[in-house]
């Protein structure tokens, strides 16, 4: 099992290292046990990109399109993985010496400072690290526009000849990615590659965490991706995926969030979020918030208890937040008749969903629990403007068809 420290990213510093060299990198530290870190950095970046190693069920490339590649004489080139494998088949390299050439090569067609970390591992459980991961990088012109591509690389020794699997990360992240992390997530005593990919949009960094382990030979991806924006910190702890962070960096957004620890793990072979912990609710909604993604989760004793904390609380101001009453955004503060009304309102709505909840534990089914619920707690379409009073889009939104439903994730 992986030994490997906790991962620290700075968000501010994460993002200004980005603009100045176009990709941030932290430090990783060296492993011990099943897999070590052999040279260079590694980047814990990370972005929406569901369908990141989507085909290293295989040992072929997923290519960029290269029919119009005019950035080398004679035509186009093919992808950086391919090429590399190429020159490793002309010329065979001993074991030691494979980390160290497979770097240096990588960094001739490095676009920018993006670091080249490859980490050598024993993927399959068998006692020998004869397997080594990176992530390499390119600027490829197609059509006359350049454009960054990150691909992840998996390389296996095996009877004296490197087998090569790789995938191309999406090209909106252009080409930043990096492996993040590895370790046993799944308790299976071998340890599985985290992959990272960042996108940049006009406000926030998204981050996306993807996994692959070694099945039969191959390097597979698990089902499912972790996708947090802001991420100040991420790395495997204690078996699980551990990531912290959670801000939209929008005014659009809104003042109402709050920073979340998410806790993913492999289960029944696929990357699956464990729970969610978000950070100190000073209001009965954050509350009601905690308790929604505590029942997400499938955790309902503690969305119980989060529910009847938020049927008593009372919050101190609401001063720091804000609202949309009569269709207008109103500073918290400036109009407390009607924040009053919605603290009851959002007190009423935590009973209805604990009350909900407790007849489902009964064995009632989804319609009848939430028909129950509504007659026992006098539930009135009248709530749901309160309810969506909270201002931003980082909220949930809710209507009749919904108020039953499980809280979805909105980024």
């Amino acid at each position: 099992m992986m030994d490997l420290k906790w991962k620290r990213l700075g968000a501010a510093a994460l993002l200004g290292a980005l603009l100045i060299a176009g990709a941030c990198d932290s430090r990783e530290k060296n492993g011990t046990l099943t897999a070590d870190t052999e040279t260079g950095l590694a980047s814990a970046e990370a972005k929406t990109a569901v369908e990141v190693g989507a085909s290293t069920s295989t040992s072929e490339p997923v290519s960029p399109d290269v029919s119009a590649e005019t950035n080398k004489p004679g035509g186009a080139k093919p992808p950086l993985p391919e090429r590399l494998r190429a020159e490793l088949d002309d010329k065979p390299l001993p074991e030691e010496q494979f980390a160290e050439w497979l770097r240096s090569r990588a960094e001739q067609d490095n676009p920018g400072d993006y670091p080249v970390n490859v980490i050598r591992a024993d993927l399959d459980g068998d006692g020998f690290k004869r397997k080594w991961a990176t992530v390499v990088y390119e600027s490829r012109l197609v059509e006359n526009v350049e454009s960054r591509y990150a691909y992840g690389i998996v390389a296996a020794l095996q009877d004296g000849k490197y087998e090569w699997q790789s995938f191309v990360f999406p090209e909106e992240d252009y080409g930043r990615a990096s492996i993040l992390d590895t370790g046993d997530l799944n308790g299976d005593g071998k340890p599985e590659i985290v992959w990272a990919s960042l996108g940049i949009g006009a406000h926030t960094s998204t981050f996306t965490y993807t996994v692959s382990g070694w099945d039969e030979g191959k390097l597979v991806t698990r089902p499912g991706a972790a996708i947090v924006p802001s991420v100040s910190e991420a790395g495997i702890r204690d078996g699980k995926l551990s990531i912290s962070g959670g801000l939209i960096d929008s005014v659009g957004a809104g003042p109402w969030q709050r920073e979340y620890d998410d806790t993913y793990t492999i289960a029944d072979g696929a990357l699956k979020r464990e729970s969610r912990v978000f950070s100190e609710a000073s209001t009965p909604y954050h509350r009601l918030l905690d308790g929604l993604w505590a029942e997400a989760d499938g955790d309902a004793e503690k969305a119980i208890r989060h529910y009847t904390a938020a049927i008593s609380m009372k919050a101190e101001s609401y001063r720091d937040f804000a609202f949309i009453f009569n269709r207008d955004w109103v500073e918290g503060g400036k109009m407390e008749d009607e924040e009053k009304k919605f603290e009851e309102v959002v007190q009423r709505f935590a009973g209805f969903r604990k009350e909900r909840l407790q007849a489902e534990s009964k064995g009632a089914n989804e319609e009848s629990a939430c028909a129950a619920a509504k007659k026992k707690t006098g539930y009135e379409a009248s709530w749901l403007a309160y309810l969506n009073a909270p201002a931003g889009y980082a909220n949930p939104v809710w209507s009749d068809e919904t108020v039953c439903s499980t809280i979805e994730e909105r980024f």
